[in-house]
């Protein structure tokens, strides 16, 4: 969940962009909860735990079976989601230890979002 720090850090550019942000995990709420209080993160967080939603949107990551400890791990990744609910783009990695910089985030989601200049 270090990456909901990077995600943190970078808040206000999200916000001042017009982008929320918000994070899944495969976590139980008990222990989300005490990385945000820990962290002191202000973004929503949702849990996934029985991975029905990485399953429906094809990221849950395939390396675990379900009875493993680490089945329900989604591949790393985000999703940029417009006003209307489309989901406009997205960057995964295959493997674990990856994540997606928080700041390429921010640029990939402005580049879909933004409306192109007029000439």
């Amino acid at each position: 969940m270090r990456q909901l720090v990077q995600l943190q850090e970078h808040r206000q550019a999200f916000k001042q962009a017009g982008i929320g942000v918000v994070a899944m995990t495969y976590d139980a709420e008990a222990l989300q909860q005490a990385f945000v209080k820990e962290q002191n993160l202000d973004i929503p967080l949702l849990s996934d735990i029985d991975a029905t939603s990485f399953t429906s949107l094809g990221i849950l990551n395939t390396d675990y079976e379900p009875g493993d400890d680490n089945y329900g791990i989604p591949w790393p990744g985000i999703f940029i989601v417009d006003p209307r609910g489309e989901i406009r783009g997205k960057l995964f990695l295959e493997g674990y230890a990856t994540r997606v910089d928080s700041v390429a985030v921010l640029n990939y989601a402005q580049g879909l979002l933004d409306p192109p200049a007029q000439p």
